[in-house]
């Protein structure tokens, strides 16, 4: 483990390195305080530290004090080293921030303890952030395995409803147009029954993939269920909603092909909400056009 030794006599600071020499730490040396607070911060510098208190420029009191300011400030071991040695002295280093207060002269074996003790608070500080971040990391994995669909990685039906309320909330407060467009590919069952379910499989992956490429980064494109898909699109009335649905039915009619060999196409109902209409109803509003698409011949938008 990293060591900082800060002591501005040479002298000194050569026995605080024999100290610490051969003891399994990686020794850096400070000869001032402002030389001190440069190593504190380059990345990757100790976080076990034996500072002298009366240093030129920053004091080994002062160090501490500004490390216990800084975000991450509970995570460094700090020794106050010094020839003041009286009870005032000692509640003011530890008032500031100090660990130990150890004083000169000192016995090697016992500031070596002292520091030992500080190297496994250090690792435990080391341990249990990294144990957080990996708990974090899981955490952001499962919300995500939560909120989205296995097999087209879209958004799932659960979040796009949560998504949809709080989207409407939103528009009802700021006054924004908000819509929905459903989309049903048309006779997949057929798509399964000729080439296979996993074929069936590529051509929902290929959809959703065509769904990410046109969306813009505020868009909710959701896998409603099945062969069915539903897009949020906020700050977008209704005209503007068809044209991207138009969109969407182009690229599948000429990109699923290319790319699975299987002519595909979908059937598309859109919508806007109107003020004060819930999400269900809406839903169902996007649902009937979505039908009226497909009774009309498929292949085609149709505005609800």
């Amino acid at each position: 483990m990293k060591i900082l030794l800060a002591e501005d006599d040479k002298i000194s600071r050569r026995l605080l390195e024999r100290v610490f020499s051969g003891y399994g730490y990686d020794v850096v040396s400070a000869s001032d305080g402002d030389e001190a607070w440069r190593i504190l911060e380059e990345p990757e510098h100790p976080h076990l530290l034996v500072l002298d208190w009366m240093m030129p420029g920053v004091t080994g009191v002062e160090i501490v004090k500004r490390l216990r300011e800084r975000p991450d400030g509970h995570t460094y071991y700090a020794i106050i080293l010094t020839s003041l040695d009286t009870p005032d002295d000692l509640a003011y280093a530890l008032d500031g921030g100090a660990d130990e207060f150890v004083s000169k002269p000192y016995h090697a074996d016992a500031l070596r303890a002292r520091a030992n003790v500080g190297r496994r608070i250090v690792s435990l500080h080391h341990t249990l952030s990294e144990k957080i971040r990996l708990l974090q990391e899981a955490n952001a994995t499962i919300s995500h395995l939560a909120a989205t669909d296995e097999l087209t990685t879209l958004y799932n039906r659960r979040y796009f409803n949560e998504n949809l309320t709080k989207s409407i909330s939103a528009a009802k407060r700021y006054k924004f147009p908000l819509s929905l467009v459903m989309v049903d590919i048309d006779k997949f069952k057929a798509v399964n029954d000729t080439y296979g379910h996993s074929s069936g499989d590529t051509v929902l992956k290929a959809f959703a993939d065509i769904l990410r490429s046109l969306a813009r980064t505020e868009d909710v494109s959701a896998r409603w269920g099945g062969e069915e898909f539903i897009i949020l699109l906020t700050h977008t009335a209704r005209d503007g909603a068809a044209v991207m649905a138009e969109r969407v039915r182009s690229k599948m009619a000429s990109e699923c092909l290319r790319v699975t060999s299987i002519p595909v196409t979908v059937s598309l109902g859109v919508v806007e909400w109107g003020d004060g209409e819930d999400p269900e109803l809406l839903i169902k509003r996007a649902d009937k056009a979505l039908y009226r698409a497909k009774d009309e011949g498929r292949n085609r938008v149709v505005l609800g």
